[in-house]
Parts: structure tokens; sequence; C-alpha cells
């Protein structure tokens, strides 16, 4: 296997050999199916072991230019391992580190997919599970309060399931209820096929970009009619989520996707998506929704203890600067949730120090910037979830879901500013 470095300027045919399509189609695709069987947290490190195995039968690999700050992020979170104490902490730790070497596989896997990987399969695939997620979103609230313990939750050992993350994995439900406007009121807060609410949200940002190209440029077999009447749907959940990442990330997206298709030669299509945003939006204002969306605007009382959670991972980040601390803590305040568990800038820094930091945000920061050379919709779109994530990346996790979509959104980026034509497949 020989590495070959990439740069999105360069017209370079990758790698020609064949690579299938179903170890990506059933981690992305089938992803509702784990989630229901609690397998959903795992079946990213499992998938990616016939990748890894075809990969390595391959003469020549193509890799995306910087994919050394890749590397380095991967040293950081290896040296965090010394500061691992305890055998449930540790099973988070391991977890976690699958997630990167099985990204790295992902990434590389679908920068060389050629035919049998090809972009429309990609889009397929994400926008399919974006229309889970946008009826996981009304799920919430006819199912919300179901939990139940998936069957791998009765043969893990006992040690393994004290660990919070694992714990969280194989039991499902549909919604955490909660009283987040202050007023008395428990609301159901969609996650389903996710495991948090704000991954739920970050999600539902993070693909709406993958719809928006399955509706407009890109041939994936799905009905554009079908997509049009999701995309009208998810308002509704997305803003009862009452998720402000969610508003802010997604509205700043799709501002910066519609100067750039404006800027780009593509004015009509612009025009035509910042109307039904204007009137979308004063339709969404004029309604009960309006004041929901207000009254969570003025709820600012987990703003504060964001800030506090972020001071907390800095004094833990300064206490030990170049591994970290290997995974997030338990808070001293019992109130609130662990140090490190919100907002990737400060998990990343808590957990595998500045050279951790330094490698992901890096190697996430080069793979945005060398993709801005977009000539066609479906890379304008591919580079807005990079953005997106970016947005994302103080108040959002990106473990696991996160990550591997923006990897494939880098991936999309990288072939189609090479190869615009990959776009119809």
């Amino acid at each position: 296997m020989t590495a070959v470095a990439l740069r999105p300027d360069e017209t370079r045919a990758v790698a020609k050999a064949e690579l299938k399509s179903w170890p990506f189609v059933g981690m992305v695709a089938l992803f509702p199916l784990w989630f229901l069987l609690g397998l959903n947290g795992f079946m990213w490190v499992v998938l990616a072991v016939p990748m890894t195995i075809s990969l390595l039968q391959r003469e020549n690999i193509v890799v995306p230019k910087g994919f050394g700050l890749w590397a380095i992020f991967l040293v950081g979170a290896t040296g965090s391992v010394v500061s691992i104490d305890g055998v449930p902490r540790l099973a988070g730790w391991a977890l976690r580190y699958g997630y990167y070497i099985a990204a790295t596989a992902f990434l590389i896997y679908l920068i060389n997919g050629g035919k049998s990987l090809s972009v429309p399969k990609i889009v397929r695939a994400f926008t399919q599970l974006w229309m889970a997620t946008v009826i996981g979103g009304y799920l919430a609230f006819v199912i919300g309060s179901v939990r139940y313990t998936a069957p791998l939750g009765y043969v893990f050992p006992a040690a393994l399931l004290e660990n919070e993350l694992i714990n969280t994995l194989v039991n499902p439900s549909f919604a955490d209820v909660q009283d987040i406007l202050d007023q008395g009121t428990l609301l159901p807060r969609p996650k389903a096929p996710f495991n948090y609410t704000n991954q739920w949200g970050s999600m539902l940002a993070l693909m709406t970009p993958f719809a928006l190209m399955a509706r407009s440029s890109i041939d994936t077999g799905l009905s554009r009619r079908a997509i049009n009447i999701m995309l009208a749907a998810s308002v509704i959940p997305a803003v009862l989520s009452l998720n402000r990442g969610l508003w802010l990330s997604l509205g700043m997206g799709l501002i910066y996707a519609g100067l750039r298709l404006g800027i780009g030669g593509k004015a009509e299509l612009a025009l035509k998506a910042a109307l039904g945003l204007a009137i979308a939006g004063t339709l969404l204002w004029l309604s009960p929704l309006g004041d929901l969306i207000q009254t969570r605007l003025d709820t600012g009382h987990s703003n504060e203890d964001r800030f506090s959670l972020v001071v907390a991972a800095l004094e833990g980040a300064a206490e030990r600067p170049l591994f970290g601390w290997g995974a997030p803590r338990p808070n001293p305040n019992p109130n609130l949730p662990s140090v490190g568990t919100h907002g990737q800038m400060w998990f990343i820094l808590f957990s595998y120090g500045i050279v951790g930091a330094i490698g992901y945000v890096g190697f996430m920061a080069n793979l945005g910037i060398r993709t801005l050379r977009q000539t066609s919709t479906a890379g304008i779109l591919a580079n807005t979830i990079l953005l997106i994530g970016g947005i994302q990346f103080f108040f959002y996790l990106h473990v696991p879901v996160q990550m591997f979509t923006m990897l494939a959104a880098g991936a999309v980026a990288v072939r189609l500013q090479q190869h615009p034509e990959e776009a119809k497949g």
C-alpha cells in the first residue's frame, strides 16, 4: 500500500481499484437499526474493519493534504492513556480511540471510493439518515418517555456498564423530558436515532446540506418531492427541540451557502432559497412556535452552566497540558455534567491536551480551507457542512457521529473540487 498526498486543487485521478460500498452504507444508512439494537456506538468501529482490510490490499492510496495533522491528533489521543485510571474510564477511552482509528479508515475509504462508492451514494446514505432524524424528532412526542435496555446491555460486564458513555449506548431512549424553559412544564426534546438531544440537533444541522444536495443537484434515486416534504416537516421538531446551537449553526451555514451560490453564478438558486427561507421564517415567527423560540432565547441559565464547564475544562487542561486527562471527569458540582463533555474544543483540550487539540483543530480547519474553491452546488454544500461543524465546535461534541459526518463531507468536497462531474455518479 502506497500513500499519495492529494491536494484538492490538483486534477489527479483517484485510485481506480473498486472499493465496496456496503461497509459505508451499513454504517450510515442502517444507523437507525443499530440505534434500536443498542449497537450504534459500536458499528463505526466494527464496519471500519472491512474498510481497513480493503485499503490494505490496494497498491495506491490517496490521502488528503495535511493528513499529518490528523496523525498528530492520534498521537495526542494515544498519549492520553497514561492519565486513565480504572476499568470503566479505560473502557470509554478505548471506545473513543477506536472511533478515531475507524474515522481514519473511513475518510481514506471515501476519498478512494471511485465509482463503486460514488458521491451520489454517499449523499444518499446521509440523506436517508437525515430523514430518519426528522422522523425521530416526531417520535419524541409520541414515545419520548420510552427507554429500554438493548440486548447488548444484558451481556456487557457490570464494570463496563459503569462507564456513562457505554451505559447510555446500550439503554436507548427517544427523548429527554426536561423543564428547559424553567416554567414548570416538562417538554420532550428529540434525540433518536442518536443518544443525546444535543447530538440530535447537531446532526440535523450537519446533514441538512446533504438533503439539499439530493434535492437540488445530485441524483440519489430518492424522491425530490419527498425530500421537500421532509425539509418542511423538519422545522417543527427543530423548533421544539429548543436547541439554540442547531438554530445558530444551521442558520449561519445556510447564509454562507446562499452567499457562495450567489457569488458562484448560481444567483437564481440562491434567490429561490433565500425567498423560501424568508417565507418559512415569517410564518414560523407568526405562529405559536415563534413565542416558544423567543422564550427559549430568553432562558439563559444554561449559558452560565456552559461557561462554568468551559472554565473547568481549561483549568483541567492547564494541569495536564501535553496529553490531557484521557477522558471527561466528574464535575465537582453534582448538578452539572462531567468536565470536558460540552464542546469539542474543550473536550479535546481537557482529554488529549495541546497535542491533540493542535492535530484535530488543525486538520479540520485545513480540510475546510482547502476545499473552499468549489464550482458545483453540491461542492459548496459539502464545504458548508465543514463550516457548520466548525461553528458547533465550541458547544457540541463531535464524537462519534459528527466527526464521521464532517469527514464524509470533507471527502465529498475533495472529490468534487477535483472532479465536479462526480456529482453525476
